[in-house]
C-alpha cells in the first residue's frame, strides 16, 4: 500500500520524534508547506518580531534545556538574520537547528531573487550545514542534525528546505 504525504509534514513527523516541542521563527512564502505541516502538528510554532530573536531564543531553549531549540526562517535575508544567533549558539555550546526556506531548486521562476548560499555563510559558524536536495533524504539528515547538535561539544546546525523539495510527495 502506498502511503503518500507531502516532505514538509515528513520533516514535521521527524522533528515530533527528536521531541520537538516549540519552534521560534517567522513565517515567509518559501516555508509555507512546513508551516501547514506544522500546524496540524503538536509542535508550537512561536512567531517572533525578527528572526535574530527567535535564533537567541531557540539557542536559550537548548542551553536551558540540554535539547536542541528549533528556529525558523525564510531564504536569503531572512536566514541570514540567524548568523550572528547560530555563532552565539555555536561559540557557547548550546545546541540549536536553524531551519531555513529557499526558493525551488528546478523550475524557479524569479531565478537568483533574495538567493544566498546559505549553506556557505553558516558553514563557518555551524557545527553543519546541509541543504535538502531530496525529500527521501529528510529523516536521515533530520537525526543527523540533532545528533550533531547535541553531541560532545554541542553547538548550531543549519537545514535549508527548499520550497520545491518541501512540497514533494513521499512514500512513508
Amino acid at each position: 500500500m502506498i502511503n503518500l504525504m507531502k516532505a514538509a509534514e515528513l520533516f514535521v513527523k521527524c522533528l515530533e520524534a527528536e521531541g520537538v516541542t516549540y519552534i521560534f521563527g517567522l513565517p515567509g512564502e518559501e516555508n509555507l508547506d512546513l508551516l501547514e505541516a506544522l500546524r496540524k502538528s503538536s509542535i508550537k510554532f512561536v512567531v517572533t518580531r525578527h528572526e535574530q530573536g527567535a535564533g537567541f531564543m531557540a539557542a536559550t531553549f537548548g542551553r536551558l534545556t540540554g535539547q536542541p531549540g528549533v528556529a525558523l526562517a525564510t531564504l536569503g535575508p531572512g536566514a541570514l538574520n540567524f548568523t550572528t544567533a547560530a555563532a552565539y549558539a555555536n561559540l557557547g555550546g548550546m545546541p540549536v537547528i536553524f531551519i531555513t526556506g529557499q526558493k525551488a531548486l528546478k523550475n524557479n521562476l524569479q531565478r537568483l531573487f533574495q538567493m544566498v548560499d546559505a549553506t556557505a555563510v553558516f558553514r563557518p559558524i555551524t557545527k553543519l550545514a546541509k541543504q535538502i536536495t531530496d525529500a527521501n533524504s529528510i529523516p536521515e539528515l533530520v537525526r543527523h542534525a540533532f545528533q550533531i547538535a547535541a553531541a560532545e561539544r554541542p553547538g548550531a546546525v543549519l537545514l535549508e528546505l527548499p520550497e520545491d523539495v518541501a512540497s514533494e510527495e513521499v512514500d512513508i
